[in-house]
């Protein structure tokens, strides 16, 4: 009642306020056509004031003007906010200004005798008709103009002209232009406030009409999602049964989700029936003695396997102290099983549910209360209203129609009783059901319990209970599976052993899929299904689903959309939002259809759209077919890279080639001017070795570009060949070069006999060289000047191959150049190079049979390599 109030006196208030908003807007607009006819006509009157009042027409024309302007200055103020806030006041005063002006024209007219009184009555017609006065207004204006009339000929009329007879006329007419403006503007207002009621009325139908609508359509696609999903349950696993492709162990399982899924089913229907009924009048009680205490404990024996794997605990009070009562049997377990099942859906494991019972005097209430997440305040009147849902969204945290509670408070109406709700968020909901002791027919009925009666009919009284509660028991298993279907699942979803066998049929290299359902029984069905070709992992929700892709990156993405905390909507934006997810296929399993359903989907970035119920062919097609679209992909990705790059190495060869040519150029120059002008051989030599310097340069680039070009199939010239000697030979020039920089090149041999290894000298020169030119890089652009500088070869020989380490005391390779350090172009911070050099070591290293990698930071300090090469075997020496 209190909210009701409340809720009237906002009504009133928003009302109140629009129609002084819509009436402030009519009077501006108004206005500024009155002033400005006014200003017209007012000034046209000029022409009668020559004509009867010659020798005062100079005053007339002055009073006429300062009354236009005041209507053309005020019609100006109207286009300013100021203007519009004084809107009221200011047409007061324009109209007031327009009637003094008239009473004092009538003194120079014979006062009271004038006829020029009819012009005030004009004025009052013309303000009270057009401006949208209240009625007060109205009457305020006329008595100012009456007054002001009556004033002016009062104190300003020649004495002779004072007749109180004179006066007779002007004071009716004027008076009861007053009256008929009043009643006329009276009339305006009531009109322009039944008009404005009528409208807010059909705006709010009209929004309500929207919201039922929209709640319907919320409804339509829930009811939608709650028997498809079942029926893919039921159709997927047939499907597998009937062409034999299940294991022999997985075949109890699969019946078992079918059987659950079909009673899940037969109850969405049920309640659909049920609601059908209500509304053709057709729903009605069929009364029985029975006991509200047994239909609970029935209905809490039934639910306690499911809680106890929750950790629910579910207690129950009164329930042995209720009497056996009229009441129809059928729909009183459907309401208790309905609030059961509302308050397991939203009870966290752990939780508390009570059922408890009571008589007080003529009715018996039970109440079901939970230590859920509970409801808000403003949604408590809502929650018994069909198609209204509290959680009413994409992500809603449990699955349903909408329709449990609607029909608990049909059914409590239909019992000539009620249902309550109280509620605190973020602590728990109990819902409250009252139903009169005794029902319609239990007059009829108790005749057959009262104490006294024939002995017969205490006889047929008792039989007719025995077979009640026979009857009762015999069904109850059934039924109350069937009413408590969606949350007593089928034990597959919660199979371990299948999902153990699903996590491990794969081979390892298989592609890698991400199935994310909230159905427990939908999900690991799917993953069955999938997971002999497919490596798969499993998430029950959207929040879950994007932790796990994030960690495991999978190859594709199979996910419902209406699930808990995050829907497969948002799900799929944020996996395009994530640089590492954001080419991974998502594929959206849903029962909702339609085009605009469709067309949500892939504006979020889903690449395909799976309906259910859908048949696991079509899954698995759809799946293999974005895995080929995303391979496809990626070797245009690919191509597209190596493009990239022989356009990148295009540009870097001819950079790096352009400087050595250009210093050959300009130092052949300086030589070519020293011979001519007979300078010394000396000179000349000098100027030669840049020269000199820049081709060996050039020649080298391009010998690294040859090399790379050919890659690891280089044809090479192999010969037997002593490593150490071949080391101490190549390494002797590199030695002076080094030394002349202050960098000592140590080469040691940790095994006593030199191996024979299979090279081709030159190229292995060309790996060598590589490595302590990149050595030696590295140390001079690390600043080690005061310091000893060493580069260090170290070979050691094993059973099959000998290895050879080149490392320096330099400051080492970052870590984040590690992983594509042998890559082509990779010239980290160098500033000169075509970026091949450890492309082409590895590339030849390769060819030669062996391998190689890298120490980021070696013990020496800075970077180290390390590469293999074959030995040849000693019965081959």
């Amino acid at each position: 009642m209190e909210n009701r109030d409340k809720h009237q006196i906002e009504q009133t208030q928003i009302f109140v306020a629009r129609f002084q908003d819509e009436g402030r807007e009519l009077l501006v607009s108004n206005l500024k056509v009155v002033l400005s006819a006014g200003a017209l006509l007012y000034a046209s009157f000029y022409g009668l004031d020559y004509a009867l009042a010659p020798e005062n027409h100079i005053t007339f024309l002055c009073l006429r003007l300062f009354v236009v302007f005041n209507h053309l200055a005020g019609v100006a103020l109207l286009f300013s906010k100021f203007g519009t806030k004084i809107a009221a006041p200011l047409s007061i005063w324009e109209a007031n200004i327009s009637t003094l002006a008239i009473a004092i024209m009538t003194i120079f007219l014979g006062g009271f005798q004038s006829n020029y009184y009819v012009g005030i009555v004009f004025v009052l017609f013309i303000t009270g008709l057009f401006l949208t006065w209240t009625v007060k207004v109205t009457i305020l204006n006329g008595l100012l103009a009456l007054f002001s009339y009556f004033v002016v000929n009062v104190f300003f009329s020649p004495p002779q002209s004072l007749k109180l007879i004179d006066a007779v006329s002007p004071f009716f007419f004027i008076g009861g232009s007053v009256f008929l403006t009043a009643f006329a503007n009276y009339s305006k207002e009531t009109t322009r406030r039944r008009d404005l009621s009528m409208r807010m009325q059909i705006e709010k139908a009209n929004e309500e009409l929207k919201e039922l609508d929209n709640a319907k359509m919320r409804f339509f696609s829930n009811v939608s999602h709650e028997l498809r999903s079942p029926l893919t349950l039921i159709l997927g696993p047939l499907e597998t049964l009937l062409k034999g492709q299940q294991n022999q162990q997985d075949t109890r399982p699969l019946l078992q989700a079918m059987e659950g899924n079909a009673r899940r089913l037969l109850r969405q229907v049920n309640t659909l029936l049920d609601f059908a009924k209500v509304d053709a009048g057709m729903l009605e009680c069929k009364y029985e003695f029975d006991s509200i205490g047994r239909i609970i404990q029935g209905l809490a024996t039934a639910a306690r396997p499911h809680l106890a794997n929750r950790k629910i605990d579910l207690v129950l009070e009164g329930i042995e102290t209720i009497p056996y009562t009229t009441f129809d049997p059928d729909k009183v377990e459907t309401m208790i099983a309905n609030l059961l099942s509302n308050a397991i859906k939203f009870t966290p494991d752990g939780g508390r549910i009570t059922m408890r019972t009571a008589e007080e005097g003529g009715i018996i209430w039970f109440e079901v209360e939970d230590t859920g997440i509970g409801i808000p305040e403003d949604k408590l009147d809502a929650v018994f209203e069909r198609f209204v849902q509290v959680d009413d969204k994409h992500n809603r945290r449990q699955e349903g129609t909408g329709l449990g509670l609607a029909m608990v408070k049909q059914l409590a109406k239909l019992h000539a009783g009620k249902v309550t709700v109280r509620s605190k968020l973020g602590q728990g909901t109990t819902f409250r059901v009252e139903l009169p002791k005794e029902g319609s027919d239990s007059k009829a009925l108790e005749r057959r319990r009262v104490v006294g009666r024939r002995h017969e009919d205490q006889i047929s009284y008792a039989r007719n209970m025995a077979l009640i509660s026979t009857a009762a028991e015999e069904k109850s298993g059934t039924q109350q599976e069937t009413l408590l279907a969606d949350v007593l699942r089928s034990r597959f979803g919660d199979n371990r052993d299948i999902a153990d066998r699903v996590r491990n049929s794969a081979p390892p290299d298989a592609h890698k899929v991400l199935v994310v359902e909230d159905n427990p029984d939908l999900r690991l069905f799917i993953a069955t299904n999938l997971a002999d070709d497919y490596q798969v992992e499993l998430a029950k929700d959207g929040v879950e689903g994007l932790e796990l892709a994030k960690r495991w990156v999978p190859d594709l993405i199979v996910s419902d959309i209406m699930m808990p905390r995050m829907d497969g909507y948002e799900l799929t934006r944020q996996v395009r939002k994530d640089p590492s997810l954001s080419q991974v296929p998502v594929i959206l399993a849903t029962a909702k259809s339609g085009g605009d359903a469709v067309a949500e989907g892939l504006e979020v970035g889903a690449n395909d759209y799976l309906a259910k119920p859908f048949e696991i062919r079509e899954l698995k097609a759809r799946v293999s077919a974005q895995l080929r679209t995303r391979r496809l992909e990626r070797n245009l990705s690919e191509r597209e890279s190596r493009l990239a790059a022989i356009g990148q190495m295009t540009s870097a060869i001819v950079h790096d080639l352009k400087n050595p040519l250009s210093s050959i150029i300009g130092f052949a120059e300086l030589t070519r001017q020293d011979v001519l002008s007979g300078k010394e051989s000396a000179m000349v030599t000098q100027d030669l070795e840049p020269v000199i310097s820049e081709a060996n340069r050039l020649s080298h680039m391009i010998a690294e570009v040859l090399d790379f070009a050919r890659g690891s199939s280089s044809e090479l010239n192999l010969v037997p060949t002593e490593l150490s000697g071949y080391l101490e030979t190549v390494c002797l020039p590199m030695k002076q070069k080094l030394a002349a920089m202050g960098i000592e090149l140590i080469l040691q041999h940790e095994s006593g006999i030199s191996p024979l290894v299979n090279i081709d000298n030159d190229r292995m020169l060309r790996v060598i060289e590589n490595l302590i030119r990149n050595a030696q890089e590295a140390i001079w652009a690390g600043g080690r000047d005061g310091r000893d500088k060493h580069i260090w070869i170290t070979t050691r020989s094993a059973d099959r191959s000998v290895s050879i380490r080149i490392a320096d005391d330099g400051p080492g390779i970052p870590p984040e150049m590690i992983s594509n350090i042998f890559d082509a172009f990779a010239t980290g911070k160098k500033r000169t190079g075509t970026g091949l050099g450890l492309a082409t070591v590895r590339n030849l290293v390769i060819a030669h049979g062996g391998e190689i990698t890298v120490e980021a930071k070696g013990a020496e300090g800075g970077a180290a390599f390390l590469f293999t090469l074959p030995k040849i075997p000693d019965e081959k020496k």
